[in-house]
This record gives C-alpha cells, sequence and structure tokens, in this order.
C-alpha cells in the first residue's frame, strides 16, 4: 500500500510517497496564501500528479487546530486558513482517495512512538519550527483530547510578561521560543535581513547571537520541565527546523540538567528527522 504523505507548515509544505512504510520520493514547495480549501488542495496536487495513481490513500499533517469540520488557526501569524477550512473533504473529491488529516506535531508524536523502540508509554513530541508544537501520548495512545487541542505545547505561557502571541495570550512559548520569534528579536538587534541560518552561525563567535537562540533554548527547556511535572513523561523527543539546528538540543538538555532532579526528563533528537510530520502523516493509516 502506498500514500501520498502531505506536511503543511508555515513556510513550505513538503510532499512524500510513502511505499511500505519508507519515504521513497520527496519533493518541497513554498506554502501558498490560502483562500479557499479547493484552491489549496489544487496548489498541493498540481505538485505530485505523477504519484496519484500508484496512491492508496492520503495522509495530512498541518499546522493549526483540525477537528471534523476542517483547520482554524491558533495563531494566524503562522499560517491563516479561513474558516472553517475543509481540506481534507476537498482533497477526497479531488482524488476519490481516502483521506487522513491531523495536526502535525500530533501525528509526529504518533510516528515517533511507534518508532522509539525501549517502551516510553508518556511522552511528548515537541516541534521548534516556524512556530511551536507538540503531540502527546499518554499510556501508549495519542492524546487529542475532546476537541484535539491537546498537544499544543507552543500556547503554554512560560512569561507572563513576555511578548504578545498571534493566539492572543502573552508570553507563550511560541512567542519567545519558535524561528518566527527568534529571527524578530534577531532583526531588531543584529542585522535586519538576518537568516536563523545566519544566526546559528553567527552564535559560535558572537555573543548577541548566542544569548538569542539561549532564551529560545531556555524557554523550551521551562516547557519540557512543566510537563514532566503534570504528566510525568518517560522522554521528550524534539524535531522542527530550529529544533534540530545544530547545538540547539544540547542547549535544552544544558538547562534541563540545571533543575532540580524531579523536574528533569530524557531529551532526544526525533528519529524522522526534519520529515518526522510527514512521515506522521503516513502513519495516521497505521
Amino acid at each position: 500500500m502506498n500514500t501520498l504523505a502531505i506536511d503543511i507548515g508555515g513556510t513550505k509544505i513538503a510532499l512524500g510517497l510513502i511505499k511500505d512504510g519508507q519515504l521513497d520520493e520527496r519533493i518541497q514547495i513554498p506554502t501558498t496564501r490560502a483562500l479557499s480549501a479547493e484552491q489549496f488542495a489544487g496548489y498541493i496536487l498540481e505538485h505530485c500528479q505523477t504519484w496519484l495513481n500508484e496512491v492508496d490513500k492520503i495522509g495530512v499533517s498541518t499546522t493549526g487546530l483540525v477537528t471534523e469540520q476542517g483547520i482554524s488557526a491558533i495563531n494566524p501569524d503562522t499560517l491563516a486558513f479561513p474558516t472553517p477550512f475543509p481540506l481534507q473533504q476537498a482533497l477526497e473529491k479531488a482524488t476519490n482517495k481516502p483521506t487522513l488529516m491531523l495536526n502535525d506535531a500530533q501525528a509526529a508524536a504518533w510516528y515517533e512512538y511507534l518508532h522509539i523502540g525501549h517502551g516510553a508509554n508518556n511522552m511528548a513530541y515537541l516541534t521548534v519550527s516556524t512556530g511551536v508544537g507538540g503531540g502527546l501520548i499518554i499510556d501508549g495512545k495519542l492524546h487529542r483530547g475532546h476537541n484535539n487541542f491537546a498537544g499544543h505545547i507552543g500556547h503554554m505561557v512560560v512569561d507572563p510578561n513576555g511578548p504578545l502571541c498571534g493566539c492572543g495570550l502573552q508570553g507563550c512559548v511560541e512567542a519567545l521560543a519558535s524561528g518566527t520569534a527568534i529571527q524578530k528579536v534577531a532583526r531588531q538587534q543584529i542585522s535586519a535581513c538576518i537568516t536563523n541560518v545566519e544566526l546559528f552561525q553567527r552564535a559560535h563567535h558572537d555573543t548577541q547571537a548566542n544569548a538569542i537562540i539561549d532564551s529560545s533554548a531556555q524557554a523550551i527547556a521551562t516547557v519540557c520541565s512543566n510537563l514532566k511535572a503534570s504528566l510525568d513523561l518517560d522522554i521528550i523527543v524534539i524535531g522542527g527546523g530550529v529544533g534540530l539546528a545544530d547545538g540547539y538540543i544540547e542547549r535544552i538538555r544544558r538547562y534541563i540538567a540545571n533543575k532540580p532532579a524531579v523536574f528533569q526528563v530524557t531529551i532526544t533528537k526525533a528519529k524522522g528527522n526534519h520529515d518526522a510530520c510527514l512521515l506522521g502523516a503516513a502513519a495516521l493509516f497505521d
């Protein structure tokens, strides 16, 4: 059985042809403005037409809150969807193939749990990317909550006096630690056109760049310890473009190591690497 996997992020959409659970082909396209579900589905499908005859089903992982009605944006600054946004139905109608859709970090959490390999029944997946998202596995099951809202870790407040988040709360970890957040600070303090790739490169010799990244890692470490305290997690898996950047996980581990032992939790890199959410989209059928 072959699956078309679609991972929708704030800046890019990854498309993968999954054969027998393995990523056979992959392409990446920029995220376009979402005007309607039909328009957005058409934009995606035009880039993978050659795969459609090979696939039996479609799995979608996406930023935002996913319900039966469609996708809605918790933080429109990351990616704004008209509400409701029934992308699953639009894809099924356009392809006549069974389609499943889930929040991207929830999907990645399920994939990582299936491949974690050492019996961790309580874990979280945390992606630090354009935004910050999460997924929870409790007692070996993906925990979605009644409204599918469970795991939106990026909107846990870690600094009540911090910057306003696009979700409407103040001091969310997403507003402090995401790729969008650190780029905003870097462009205010260092250069108006610096990229996050350049920021991480400068951090080896620039104390200001190093401090910006360190502040992000500290916010993520705080959330990890809060999750340990609230859910007694066995392990937390880190993914995303920022989360997997050189040295970032080590920064998180250092901050966690300085906390009292009861609040410490094992931190590990996503086995799906940068494609954990994409592979998670295919894993929805497992």
